[in-house]
């Protein structure tokens, strides 16, 4: 068997356990909050602030005017029950009364204008609400799906890693170091396919007499401009490698 097959499968596992352990640092990176969901909960705290301050201003303009109403009656009693004997006292007296009565028809508005404010920054927060709980729905929704993808992720990782290292200890030594000296040098692909003339590494076309020479010797080929060892595939003898995740017997 020449001695690229190995070092073959060994890049398929190494390519299949760095595109999953890829995902997995993808998926901690949606697990924050998404636009949507914070969008929505800053809408609903907005609009529970308006709500809050709409009643706080409703009930200062509803308590002034209890206090301007009970002085009118103060007043007004003071008026008619003939306690005041002095005309100027008796001529303030009920100069102050039609300003309370004239203050007490403002506030009056005032209450109102207040209440239906009130009533309308209320109504707001209700429907931010419910679109807070219809984004949060949506969003955890999404975020358990994201979950049992990383929990499928995470058994596949683990069953790579025992092939891995299974893998590893068939190799020889010196094999392996060539290996992994490639694959640092070369972003993790070590040995790349060749299909249909293309090195898989670097894209470009490997000349037919390196292909014939992949094919039939036992040492390792290099492809020409990257310097990958190739490995070309389809139609050519070579068994592709099974990476089945779901025995680690496999």
């Amino acid at each position: 068997m020449s001695r690229t097959v190995p070092l073959y499968n060994l890049q398929q596992l190494d390519s299949a356990l760095n595109s999953r352990v890829s995902r997995m640092r993808e998926i901690d990176g949606q697990m924050e909050d998404s636009p949507e969901l914070v969008a929505a909960r800053t809408a609903h705290q907005e609009a529970q602030a308006r709500h809050i301050a709409a009643h706080a201003t409703l009930k200062k303009l509803a308590h002034e005017a209890e206090e301007n109403t009970a002085r009118l009656r103060a007043q007004e009693k003071r008026l008619y029950d003939g306690s005041i004997k002095n005309p100027k006292e008796l001529a303030q007296v009920q100069e102050e009364v039609e300003h309370l009565k004239l203050r007490s028809k403002q506030q009056e508005d005032a209450v109102i204008d207040a209440m239906l404010a009130a009533e309308e920054a209320e109504t707001e927060e209700q429907a931010r609400s419910g679109e807070l709980i219809q984004v949060s729905e949506a969003w955890q929704k999404f975020k358990n799906g994201l979950l049992e993808e990383k929990e499928t992720l995470m058994g596949q990782a683990k069953v790579l890693q025992v092939k891995r290292q299974r893998a590893i200890t068939e190799l020889p030594w010196a094999d392996l170091q060539v290996y992994e000296r490639l694959r640092r040098a070369k972003g993790g692909l070590a040995v790349a396919e060749v299909r249909e003339g293309l090195c898989a590494g670097c894209h470009v076309a490997v000349p037919a007499h390196v292909l014939r020479l992949a094919r039939a010797s036992e040492d390792f080929v290099m492809c020409p401009t990257c310097g990958r060892i190739i490995f070309p595939v389809g139609g050519i003898g070579f068994k592709e490698f099974d990476h089945g995740l779901d025995n680690v017997n496999r």
